[in-house]
């Protein structure tokens, strides 16, 4: 599994306590002005691009197997490739910040170093420059755990929303952590590319949504439009109750006008007329019973009048 987060890197010459680290790792002594060190972030707990977090026992558990491991450049396997390594790693947590599920943000920030090299040279000036910053990790974990229904293996869909809630996944049981590398276009959405993120933005108009979700498309949704979504439902979820009591009323309705217009007609054949009738529908009928009715034995009596609510407080018995 590979996982792709932002660099924070703060290059320089390593103090004493860090070069004590760095030479744990050297085969021959390394000295101050021989070594550049530099830091990154090697992953955090916010959601990804691919709608994955690393729980916090995650974080912890990473913190302890990065240490000693190789950077390398886009995951490469060659040799040649490692650049540096990591002495030291640690998980910070800002509480000034929340992710997007409203957890405290936490990161496992990682020191990393390279010797002075004239091979070297140019990937050191990258990293001084900010052309080299966004790093990706490679790991292995036990389990990945739905947001909606808390199991491993489900049907949901990383991205989907089920009944207002985003599903992602929390990566758990870390088992190993093999590398890190330099790359090009992270998976954390903070990291590096970010203009693609807002111009998705942009076209999740509740339109577009609507769209893709009736032409059955796959469909990812920013927290932002996962907000709009949820709104559109509940106003959605509100006017088909109303238009639900409104039915409701109009069946009561022509169920009373066929009492008076057609009273040979049984209960249940009229609950059947009506079963299916839409509301327009009932609307039509109540019109024409209630003429009906009016025909047969003149002005609309009492029986056809909203029935009135009596009051069932004390001594109602006695009050006309």
């Amino acid at each position: 599994m590979i996982k792709s987060f932002s660099a924070c890197n703060r290059a320089g010459i390593p103090d004493e306590a860090d070069l004590e680290l760095i030479n744990k790792y050297a085969l021959v002594p390394l000295k101050k002005e021989e070594v550049f060190v530099f830091s990154v972030i090697l992953c955090d707990n916010e959601l990804d691009r691919d709608f994955e977090r690393f729980s916090e026992e995650s974080l912890y558990a990473l913190e302890k197997l990065f240490e000693g491991k190789t950077g390398i450049l886009n995951h490469s396997m060659q040799s040649e490739d490692q650049n540096a390594r990591a002495y030291r790693a640690k998980v910070i947590k800002d509480g000034s910040k929340k992710t997007a599920d409203g957890l405290d943000y936490m990161y496992l920030k990682a020191w990393c170093y390279t010797v002075r090299s004239e091979k070297n040279a140019s990937f050191i000036r990258d990293i001084e420059s900010g052309i080299k910053k966004e790093v990706s990790i490679s790991c292995s974990a036990g389990k990945k755990v739905c947001s909606v229904c808390g199991k491993t293996g489900c049907s949901h869909k990383k991205g989907g929303v089920y009944s207002g809630r985003l599903c992602f996944m929390t990566i758990e049981d870390i088992t190993d952590a093999y590398e890190w590398s330099f790359v090009a276009v992270p998976a954390q959405k903070n990291a590096g590319v970010t203009k693609s993120a807002k111009i998705n933005k942009k076209e999740n108009s509740m339109e577009n949504i609507l769209k893709s979700v009736k032409n059955g498309e796959s469909l990812t949704l920013e927290r932002d439009d996962v907000k709009k979504l949820s709104s559109y439902i509940a106003s959605l979820e509100k006017e088909s109750a109303d238009g639900r009591l409104y039915r409701e009323s109009l069946v009561k309705k022509a169920k009373k006008y066929f009492a008076v217009a057609i009273d040979s007609l049984s209960g249940d054949c009229v609950d059947s007329l009506l079963e299916n009738q839409t509301c327009e529908n009932l609307e039509e009928l109540c019109s024409a019973l209630k003429k009906q009715a009016s025909a047969v034995i003149g002005p609309v009596p009492q029986l056809l009048r909203e029935e009135k609510k009596t009051d069932a407080g004390a001594n109602s018995q006695f009050k006309f």
